[in-house]
């Protein structure tokens, strides 16, 4: 029996080579640190109520109406028995999950080069950020028609769940389009509102900041007025009858082109209470990750999946969502 030997032969190191010289031999490497300015939430996220789902269908109950009292004579006093009813609300549970894949080869010639460690732990990293990011697009923008009865499996969308809306025209001013549906929300003898945010396309955002710094009479004060909406961010804010607002940029926001005039975008604008926003869980607020075991392709497999929906309670009363036209600005990426 004979043993076959591949022949050896001379290479050129040329073409892997930046530099030669006396003492030197210098091929290509790359930095350790990926550049990596990608986005992977949104502002909203932070900011919502996160509690426990009661079940597949997540059910509230709203009252809406408060019954009885009348005067009557003090010398003969009587009342009627009345009831307030309560409506039940419900919202299906719904999922999001990502997958990334490790050969086995590729795990053993990274680890034989020394980087496998660090690219593993941002593949991982960014598979739960993509979770993380479908997550944000969807809490405003969600494609689901029927929070009790879900048409897809994605979200409702907040944007669409809110049926108080308004609209900013071409000509008309963005702050008092504000300032008047959040005085009319105030303004409610039924509801006790307390609006504490205004999330806003950034576009719109400017194209807002841009009427006060024209304006002559800046009563608003928007440029001067600041307020904290997550540690280590500060975001201008507007007067209001619910006192002073953030104007949060949310890149999420749900806007689209103007159906009249396809040169303009609506942009939207949300007048939101936060604390009645929710985001119902089941299991854990966050993302849970799995790594399943090696079968026959020799892969290490790990899994990514959130469990649950957002709700905005009072969508008739307690939030205003509307639309501001204006010229379209394109956006970066």
């Amino acid at each position: 029996m004979s043993n076959r030997v591949g022949t050896a032969q001379f290479v050129s190191l040329e073409a892997a080579a930046q530099f030669q010289a006396p003492g030197a031999l210098i091929t290509d490497d790359f930095q350790r640190e990926i550049t990596d300015a990608l986005r992977r939430n949104s502002v909203l996220d932070g900011r919502l109520e996160y509690t426990p789902a009661t079940g597949d269908f997540s059910t509230y109950y709203e009252q809406n109406e408060i019954n009885g009292g009348e005067f009557v004579n003090p010398r003969s006093p009587s009342a009627t028995p009345v009831t307030n009813a309560r409506s039940p609300h419900s919202l299906k549970v719904k999922a999001i999950t990502n997958q990334v894949n490790f050969g086995h080869y590729d795990v053993t010639l990274g680890q034989q080069q020394g980087n496998f460690e660090d690219l593993q732990a941002k593949d991982l990293d960014d598979m739960l950020n993509a979770v993380g990011l479908t997550h944000g697009k969807a809490l405003w923008r969600g494609s689901d028609t029927s929070l009790s009865s879900p048409t897809t499996l994605e979200y409702r969308g907040i944007a669409k769940q809110i049926t108080n809306i308004f609209r900013v025209g071409m000509t008309s001013s963005i702050v008092a389009g504000i300032r008047a549906k959040v005085a009319a929300m105030i303004a409610s003898e039924k509801y006790l509102l307390r609006p504490s945010a205004i999330y806003i396309d950034p576009i719109a955002l400017y194209y807002l900041e841009e009427e006060e710094r024209e304006a002559s009479n800046n009563s608003t004060q928007v440029s001067s007025l600041s307020k904290t909406v997550v540690a280590g961010i500060e975001c201008n804010a507007i007067l209001t009858a619910a006192g002073k607002l953030p104007l949060i940029p949310e890149p999420f926001m749900l806007s689209e082109e103007n159906e009249d005039r396809p040169d303009n975008t609506d942009y939207g604008i949300a007048i939101v209470t936060e604390r009645m926003i929710e985001y119902h869980y089941v299991g854990k607020k966050g993302i849970y990750l799995f790594e399943l075991g090696t079968v026959s392709d020799l892969q290490q497999k790990y899994i990514g999946i959130k469990y649950g929906a957002p709700v905005a309670k009072g969508p008739g009363y307690a939030h205003a969502f509307g639309k501001i036209e204006r010229p379209t600005l394109s956006k970066i990426g």
